[in-house]
Parts: C-alpha cells; structure tokens; sequence
C-alpha cells in the first residue's frame, strides 16, 4: 500500500483533499477535530474517503508515526495549527517555518510579521482595552476614518464589523470579546482593530513547494452590508478571474513577500489581499486551501486547483504546470436572509438550474427549516454557481436575485422576506 496522506479537520473544501489524492493511488488519514455548530458545503466528514478516521487524542504522534505519512495537511482553518505540530514532528522536511507559526494563526501576528519583512501592511492593534484602543485611533489619527474590528484569530468573515468614519467601535469590540467564535466555539481574549483598507479585495490561491510560489485561482470578491448595515461582510458574489500581468503582476509578487514573511514553504494558502490606490494590502492569510466549494469552481474556471496542485507537490515533488491557465469565468452567486426565521417557499428557487450558465448549486436549507440573518459567510443560505461568457453570467446572477427576492421568512416580528 502507498504510504497515506493525513488530512486534519477534513472538513469545508478540505473534503476534495482525499478523493484527489486518491486518484493517484495514495490513501488518507483523516483526523477529527470536535466540529463547530455551521452549515454549508462541507460541513459532514465524508468518512468513506477515508483508510481510517482517527480523533484527536494526546498520543495521536505515535499513532500517526506508525502510517508513514508523506504529508499532514490542514482541511480547515481549524485544522491549521495541529497539521503544522504534526508535520514538524513526522515530515519536518515539508514544514512551514516554525518560528512564524502564531504569526500565521493570529490576524495581528499576520501584519506584524509582513512589517519586520519590510512589506507594507495596514496599522494594526491586537488589545482588550478599549482605553488602548482609544489611545491608538488617536494617535494615528483614525478619529474620522473607518475602521476594521474583528477577531485574533476566525474565518468566513466571523464577527469581522466594518466601523464608518467616527462611529461606534466600542459595540463591536465588546460583542468580539463577548460572543464565542461560530467554528471554534471559544471566546476571544483580545480583540484586532485596524485601518480599513479600501480598494478591490482578491482571493489570491497559492501553493508551495519548497519556498516556490505558485498561483493556483485568482477571485475577486463583491460584498456587501447585511439587513441590517451592523457588516459589510456579506458576499454578493464573486469571480474567478483570468491573470493579467499588467493588472495583477504586483498583486502576486506582493502575495509572494507576504507568503516568505508568514514563512510558509509548502502547502496551500487562502491569501486575501485589497488592491488600494497605494498598492496591496494583506487583509489575511490562512495556510490552507480556500474554504467552501473552490475546488469545483477552480476546476472549471482553469482546469485545476489548489487541491490538484498539491497532489502534484506531494506525489511528485512539484506542479506539473507553473504558469496559471484560465478557461471561463465562473461565479458564485451568494444567497442571504434578510433576517432569522422560518423559510416557507424555497421552491421560489427551483429555476436556477433552467438558467443558460448554470453550474450547481449548493442550497442548505429546505421548507421549514431555520434560517440565519446572513451576516458573513458563514451564515449565507446557499450558493448557485454560474459559468460561461461573462455577459451572460452576469445576467443569470439578475435573475437569481429576482428569485432571492421572492423567499418568504418569517419570525416572531411577522413576515420578514
């Protein structure tokens, strides 16, 4: 038997990990983590993938040792910081720097290692002092600026509160503090408060071998305010997009300094960058894959994936094909609620798939079940992908949004969608 590949939390796009690399005759492990209260693409382990389905457990090294692994990858933001404490102990020839390991985890930790690097970051502060905090806006003169609150360490844009010039921080800061974690389900002890970056934000997908980069999707995200205008972190929908050099050279070379600073060599990462007018600015970085159902889309739009690169470096030793090829525009088309409550006609939806550029759809909700007030990612309702000319995607998404519109939900306060 092949020696396996160990795939941590394998759950979100990492579920597209084991049956890619078990089309090239290598096995998965998959280790469980104790899984976050969420719906949506990925959330249920898919166990028949799997050689063998092992939990978390404190002699989870020597068990693992016993496999002879050729990797330990993360399936989940969650999964990141135990992948990376198991391939220092089993591959340590495939790891990321250890040194920079909390830098990679913490969103403040991220800027600050870009800065010792001398790569241009945002201003940033990691505090659970709202007189620290209020010191800082002043000394950096925020006081009329918009401002980013969000958590040390989260994802799917989880209580990230976009602040207007001289409004209200101290409610989001508190709620950051109070409210625990939607994937991990634990309280932040300190909350990230920083300069709002404004221009296009990318999903710029990379894979590593080695300390070479290497592009593997380009996305451009549109997003916008919830119901109820407490966010602006919900997705609208976004874009695979073709890479023009012209247009994107300095959004990759600047992905490439950030990825050396984070010390990340090998694996995938979930780059988030905003393309301001004074040049690139990290938004995040995770050293995984992009979460939800990316790999299908990836496939589609270039033919490969982050998933499909990373067979290639493990089996292989590295891509098979370094330059980024582009086939057709696809784009995810975000449904949200307006608010929480019973969803009564879903069959509002049943068209979509009658649309000239449909793809699939994932939908996570039927009649009569309980739907969230959208609010980020995590919370969106479901997704109908669309692919093909651009003109004519961009007309099915008109059409989609006449049918979102026509959802009924309803709560305590009457009909409400």
């Amino acid at each position: 038997m092949s020696r396996p590949v160990v795939i941590v939390d394998p759950l979100s796009s990492g579920v597209e990990l084991a049956p890619a690399f078990k089309a090239r005759g290598i096995p998965a492990i998959a280790v469980t983590l104790k899984p976050g209260e969420w719906n949506g693409f990925g959330s249920k382990i898919r166990t028949a993938d799997f050689l063998e389905v092992i939990p978390d457990q404190p002699d989870l090294i020597e068990i693992l040792r016993g496999y002879d692994p050729i990797a330990i990858l993360p399936g989940t933001e969650e999964g990141v910081s135990l992948a990376e404490r198991l391939t220092l102990a089993l591959t340590p020839q495939r790891a990321n720097d250890p040194g920079k390991a909390e830098n990679r985890l913490h969103k403040a930790g991220m800027q600050q290692a870009l800065q010792e690097a001398g790569v241009p970051t945002l201003k940033t502060l990691n505090s659970a002092s709202e007189q620290e905090v209020e010191a800082w806006i002043q000394a950096n003169g925020f006081s009329d600026s918009p401002l980013i609150i969000k958590p040390p360490i989260s994802a799917g844009s989880d209580k990230v509160f976009h602040v207007s010039a001289g409004g209200d921080w101290k409610t989001p800061f508190q709620r950051v503090l109070d409210e625990p974690s939607k994937t991990t389900g634990e309280r932040n002890k300190t909350v990230v408060v920083q300069e709002m970056a404004v221009g296009t934000e990318f999903a710029v997908g990379t894979v590593s071998a080695g300390g070479k980069h290497y592009l593997a999707h380009l996305i451009q995200y549109n997003k916008t305010s919830s119901s109820d205008g407490q966010t602006k972190t919900v997705y609208d929908f976004v874009e695979f997009v073709p890479f023009d050099a012209d247009a994107h050279g300095e959004l990759f070379e600047y992905t490439k300094r950030g990825l050396d600073a984070l010390g990340i060599r090998w694996g995938a990462a979930h780059n988030e960058i905003m393309l301001t007018k004074d040049g690139p600015r990290l938004i995040e970085t995770g050293a995984r894959m992009c979460g939800g159902p990316v790999v299908g889309f990836a496939r589609v739009a270039s033919g490969s994936s982050q998933a499909d690169k990373l067979v290639e470096i493990y089996a292989d030793g590295d891509v098979s094909c370094p330059e980024y090829t582009f086939r057709k525009t696809v784009m995810p088309v975000f449904l949200a609620s307006p608010a929480h409550g019973k969803i009564s006609n879903a069959e509002a939806l049943a068209d979509t798939s009658k649309l000239p550029t449909f793809l699939n759809e994932n939908l996570w909700f039927k009649n009569g079940d309980t739907v969230p007030h959208t609010v980020d990612y995590l919370t969106a309702i479901g997704i109908v992908a669309l692919s093909g000319d651009r003109q004519s995607v961009f007309s099915d998404k008109a059409k989609i949004r006449q049918m979102e519109s026509e959802l009924i939900i309803e709560n305590s306060s009457g009909r409400v969608g």
